[in-house]
């Protein structure tokens, strides 16, 4: 038997085309790997067994030549081969088995008619003619890659898992989501637009307190839990919002303050006119759009988006920022409450960067592509990702999110152990949670037990006598599909002309945040009801009939659009037979679970029906489910909750009842919670804030990432000899605009026709190198992955310039190599990018978007203007194809955002650095001066490889040597300087042993005023001084050894990210400004002063061959240096 390792070639190289058919006939061609087990016991000492066959890899039929194979004590019988066969993929092989003695003649050929067979298939593959003895002897278990992927991820976790007892294990589980605790101690400050209490204004002019939540809206079910937290102090809650009241008067809002912070409330006022100008934009704008809604860019109106709506919104979420900011530090939860307050995360975050911000959706997300028609998109995402946990009501919101957070930001989830799903978005980790909110059931069932719902639950079912009533109660705007109910009810009386009269329809509708401000939809309802309800002085019901006859006869529809207290709502439930759901779009919606909660005791079976469109279809499994738009099927929904069984409808309610008692509020807040505080950002790393506007992100960096310091840089530059500089090319020296040149669809040509395409410096960056260049001290190096002639091209005309094209596959350096090009391998095979290439086509045919780039040493299939999601399942798959089909070849295959790569193994601009840091050692000794600049992925390795070899943590024994180079003469004082960081010699590697400074800059001030010493400073070396001069430099010679040292090595990005780079600039101008400015230091050494003035040994400052600056010889060295230390 064989057991194959990796999947089925499914690609035919034979479609290339041209010059690249005679590649694929001449080129290596894929191979599979083969191992042999046989088990024979008829072996004696000194003899061995080997494996000949067909195939020139097993001897073609020549025992002499075959395979031998070699067994031990701990798998005697079993025989096995030492190292892999290589054969080609899809080659049919036949082999046998021969007994041979030690001199390699034959002494018996394996007994059995015909030859052994196989075909080989994938990378590797295992004949296995032992019938598994060697994995039996050795504890192997035959396992699939997905089981062994998830045994050596649960190994690497815990290498002792499998010898842990029960209760070790349990105790592993658990530890996998960490322990977090939250005591009564910590304090939870809760944002939402609205507080749950009422403020009132007494007849004598006082503001009293009233618990007594507003019934619109959610406050109605966030009271109670603030009642239990409060009764069960298990955390402090301080609640921000709205006090539902407009106070213009400043002593009235200090009233209403003293008042509410007795109870842990912190009221916001905002103006009246932004205050109205935000409502409408929430109720107008966001609401449809969020229910997926777009009718809005379908209106007459001639601004669909409202640019002072957009302002007001963002204005009343700074308000809220401003109000809970003064009363919270760091180590407090702060908690968002839906789509109000989206832009809040982000103005808290300024404000507060280390603030454990939590954000919760009560509303669905919309689709991705009714998010992406938002004008303000971007701004409403980097909002919602300013906080360290986003919450939503059910996965399928989640999903939205999460998939338009990929189509706009190209970011993909991210999973960890204990079920943590996330977002790895600017150095932080987002967690995702979904968990939908808990209805009050506990406290909601005493208030329908209560005596005041008692009487009004008979009051109805007494106005209503003789009928069965289809009830609900829903905001009064399109979303709740209230049109539709009432045609398809009138519709199911049409069809079932026997229930007229005997069934009754009561709709009680609230007003949406912004008001009735659709006074066609309001006429529209009322078009369609048969009669009005409201209520009057004492409380009782009173019915309005279009003809005013006050008769209920032939009315269906019973319509009540108005403000209606809790206990009215539930009074109505109560006395109610079925509910009614029909919207068309809503994120949870509370309504049935109030219905559900009104018939707790069971007494009376109702059934109650709901919109598959609502999110309490998807937990609420005994309602019935409709679609809204399917008047058909409504009606028969309708008919079958009338004639439903009466054990069928006790059996769906006691599901029902069973599912929301079991959920409550607590749970649902201590789990965010829970989670929200391991979501906090960690203590180790500096949050900044990027961008400007609304668009600004949060970043997290290390503590030690900060802006280059120009001054600094400027006088390491100074006081250095042997300096080095490596530059990125494209979003570096030049603008990247590697996004305004696209191939899409499959090429016709061979792989060598495909273009590469970039963009040059500008003039003024070129004069800069050319400068730099133009110093014998200075080595300046751009890498690229761009081709040779393309680097030749754009930096050819500078001369002494420093290349490495294809990230460093090919180099050129002038000191060593000349006007030669060098190649990183000897003899570089390229056979594999004709396979590699062919595959890639393919893909591009059938992946709209993509398209393939050449990189010399690379081939790169990029998708990013592709689909992501689609592009994601064909990267993977590509992926896949790609380290099969080239199996063998020593490359990397890469998978990383919007491209799939196949380069040649360990090459990367890591390793052209540490190349050409090692030859400038080897020529002109240790670089005094490293500075490395780059802006993307690929410029990652480029700064581990400087870090790794230059670690400024370490403190350099010389710390108080000084230093003249043939620059001294830069210096505006004549005062001493920090020298190079210690002198090491070539044997010892590639740059000598570690150097080190203090990792800190320190300011330049230091080096004039408060140094002494004259004209001698120009003579200092080290230590010699110390003994020699007494007191005055004595005492100079202890304020160098406490003072900071310098930094001789910058690695910096461009852009702030998070990044291996110890310093950042912002963009291509500021690392222009960069250039110019050491231009301008290199020119006014040029120009102001001779070239050999104050130093021991002359630069070439000519950009001639001439070699480079050597140390100065050290005083003691000097003739007169004797009679000069007597003196």
């Amino acid at each position: 038997s064989a057991r194959k390792h990796g999947g089925l070639l499914k690609v035919n190289i034979a479609a290339a085309s041209g010059a690249g058919r005679e590649d694929v006939r001449t080129a290596r061609t894929a191979q599979t790997k083969v191992y042999f087990h046989v088990e024979n016991e008829s072996v004696s000492f000194g003899e061995h067994v080997r494996v000949v066959g067909n195939h020139p890899s097993l001897g073609a039929w020549q025992s002499e030549n075959g395979v031998v194979l070699t067994t031990n004590e701990a798998i005697f019988p079993v025989w096995i081969s030492d190292g892999p066969t290589c054969v080609e993929l899809h080659a049919k092989v036949e082999y046998k088995y021969v007994v041979c003695n030690s001199d390699g003649t034959v002494r018996e050929w394996e007994a059995m008619e015909g030859n052994r067979k196989f075909v080989a298939s994938g990378t590797e593959m295992t004949i296995e003619d032992d019938n598994g003895e060697y994995r039996i002897k050795m504890g192997l278990e035959e396992e699939d890659g997905e089981a062994e992927e998830e045994k050596e991820l649960l190994t690497s976790r815990s290498p002792g898992v499998k010898n842990m007892d029960k209760e070790q294990k349990l105790a592993f589980v658990q530890d996998l989501e960490g322990s977090v605790e939250i005591g009564a101690t910590d304090t939870v400050f809760m944002l939402a637009f609205q507080l749950p209490i009422k403020v009132e204004k007494a007849s004598d002019g006082t503001w009293k307190f009233n618990e007594k939540a507003p019934s619109d809206g959610r406050n109605f079910a966030f009271l109670p839990l603030l009642q239990e937290l409060k009764k069960k102090r298990k955390v402090k809650v301080v609640n921000v919002g709205w006090p539902g009241v407009h106070v213009d008067n400043f002593l009235d809002r200090q009233a209403i303050e003293k008042l509410l912070a007795k109870h842990d409330f912190v009221p916001v006022f905002p103006p009246r006119k932004e205050f109205e100008g935000f409502l409408q934009f929430c109720s107008g704008f966001l609401w449809p759009v969020f229910h997926d809604s777009m009718q809005i860019f379908q209106s007459s109106k001639t601004e669909p988006f409202s640019e002072q709506g957009w302002a007001a919104y963002q204005h009343i979420n700074n308000l809220y920022a401003n109000a809970v900011v003064p009363h919270t530090h760091q180590s407090d939860f702060i908690w968002i409450q839906d789509y109000h307050l989206m832009m809040s995360p982000t103005f808290i975050a300024r404000k507060l960067n280390k603030a454990n911000i939590g954000f919760y959706l009560h509303a669905p997300f919309p689709s991705s592509d009714s998010f992406k028609s938002l004008p303000v998109r971007e701004e409403l995402l980097a909002g919602m990702m300013s906080a360290d946990q986003l919450g939503f009501q059910f996965m399928s919101y989640a999903r939205n999110f999460l998939i338009s957070c990929k189509r706009i930001y190209g970011l993909d989830p991210t999973f960890k152990a204990g079920g943590f799903m996330g977002l790895d978005y600017n150095g932080r980790n987002i967690m995702i949670k979904v968990s939908h909110f808990a209805y009050p059931y506990e406290a909601s069932r005493e208030v329908v037990n209560s005596e005041e719902v008692q009487k009004t639950t008979r009051q109805v079912k007494e106005f209503f006598k003789g009928r069965t009533l289809f009830a609900c109660m829903d905001r009064c705007d399109g979303l709740s599909g209230l049109l539709q109910k009432f045609l398809a009810f009138k519709g199911f009386l049409s069809e079932y002309p026997e229930y007229k009269g005997k069934v009754a329809l009561v709709q009680y509708c609230f007003p949406s945040l912004g008001g009735y401000d659709d006074q066609t939809f309001v006429d529209a309802l009322n078009g369609q009801a048969d009669a009005f309800l409201s209520s009057k002085d004492n409380g009782d019901l009173e019915l309005i009939t279009k003809d005013g006859s006050g008769s209920m006869e032939g009315c269906d529809i019973f319509l009540r659009i108005e403000k209606v207290e809790r206990s009215e709502r539930l009074a109505l439930f109560r006395a109610a037979d079925v509910l009614l759901d029909t919207s068309v779009k809503n994120g949870l919606n509370l309504m049935p679970f109030e219905f559900i909660t009104a018939h707790h005791d069971g007494t009376d079976a109702k059934a109650c029906i709901v919109s598959e469109f609502s999110g309490c279809s998807r937990v609420l499994l005994g309602c019935l489910r409709i679609n809204p738009f399917n008047n058909s099927e409504m009606a028969s929904s309708f008919r079958r909750a009338l004639t439903m069984g009466n054990d069928e409808r006790k059996e769906r309610l006691e599901c029902n009842i069973q599912y929301v008692s079991r959920n409550s509020p607590m749970r649902w807040f201590e789990d965010f919670l829970t989670d929200l505080r391991r979501a906090r950002k960690k203590d180790d790393v500096r949050v900044e804030s990027i961008g400007f506007g609304a668009r600004i992100r949060q970043v997290c960096i290390g503590q030690d990432f900060q802006k280059l310091p120009i001054d600094a840089v400027l006088h390491s530059y100074r006081q250095s000899k042997n300096r080095v500089f490596f530059f990125d090319n494209e979003g570096t020296l030049a603008a990247d605009r590697r996004t305004l040149y696209r191939e899409y669809g499959a090429p016709k040509e061979d792989v060598s026709d495909l273009q590469s395409r970039g963009s040059a410096p500008n003039v003024q960056v070129m004069e800069c190198l050319r400068t730099l260049c133009a110093d014998s001290r200075n080595t300046v190096v751009i890498l690229s992955g761009r081709n040779r002639e393309m680097m030749e091209n754009w930096f050819g005309s500078i001369p002494r310039i420093g290349l490495a094209a294809e990230r460093g596959f090919y180099y050129k350096l002038p000191f060593t190599t000349g006007d030669q090009w060098h190649c990183m391998v000897q003899e570089p095979d390229y056979t594999w990018k004709t396979f590699a290439y062919e595959i890639m086509r393919q893909f591009v045919r059938r992946t709209q978007g993509s398209f393939i780039e050449n990189k010399g040493s690379a081939l790169v299939w990029q998708y990013r203007d592709a689909d992501q999601l689609f592009g994601a399942w064909q990267a993977k798959e590509l992926s896949s194809h790609l380290k099969e089909l080239l199996f063998g070849f020593d490359l990397e295959i890469m998978e990383g955002k919007g491209y799939v790569e196949v380069k040649l193994r360990g090459i990367h601009k890591g390793t052209a650095v540490t190349k050409v840091l090692s030859k400038v050692s080897q020529a002109f000794g240790e670089a005094d001066f490293v500075m490395c600049i780059g802006d993307d992925r690929s410029d990652e390795d480029m700064f581990e490889a400087v870090n790794l070899i230059l670690d400024p943590s370490e403190v350099n024994d010389a710390a108080s040597q000084m230093s003249t180079t043939d620059d001294g003469s830069d210096e505006q004082s004549d005062g001493p300087r920090p020298g190079a960081l210690g002198g090491v010699s070539k044997s010892d590697g590639v740059l000598g042993q570690k150097r080190a400074n203090s990792g800190k800059l320190g300011g330049s001030g230091s080096l004039s005023g408060n140094l002494r010493g004259g004209g001698l400073s120009s003579l200092c070396s080290s230590g010699d001084l110390r003994g020699s001069l007494g007191g005055g430099l004595s005492s100079l010679a202890d304020e160098m050894t406490t003072s900071q040292l310098q930094r001789r090595h910058f690695t910096c990005t461009v852009g702030r990210k998070p990044t291996a780079a110890k310093f950042f600039l912002d963009d291509t101008d500021e690392v222009s400004e960069l250039l110019d400015s050491l231009k301008q230091q290199q020119e006014k050494r040029l120009f102001s002063k001779d070239a050999n003035y104050n130093t021991w040994s002359g630069g070439d400052l000519s950009g001639g061959k001439a070699s480079r600056v050597q140390s100065m010889p050290t005083i003691s060295s000097l003739a007169f240096a004797e009679s000069f230390s007597e003196q």
